[in-house]
């Protein structure tokens, strides 16, 4: 009987160590997850600035364009 009990607490040890191991690795991941989340979450932002200021750019071009002969006056 107390041949059985060893091995069975040398398993129930193994498998603690094991499931610490696999604790320590989805920590780990966890933080890598967190870290991709947020590079996502910086880079769809930095597009959308990106855009708004291309946008904003494209009008003021385009009514400067449009509006361009009213500024400067007229011509001889």
């Amino acid at each position: 009987m107390a041949i059985v009990m060893n091995e069975v607490e040398r398993e129930l040890g193994g498998l603690q160590a094991r499931m610490e191991t696999v604790e320590q690795e989805l920590h780990a991941i966890r933080g890598d997850v967190r870290e991709i989340r947020d590079a996502l979450v910086g880079a769809k932002s930095g597009w959308m600035v990106l855009v708004v200021v291309l946008s904003v750019a494209a009008t003021l071009g385009g009514l400067l364009g449009r509006y361009a002969h009213v500024m400067t006056g007229p011509q001889p």
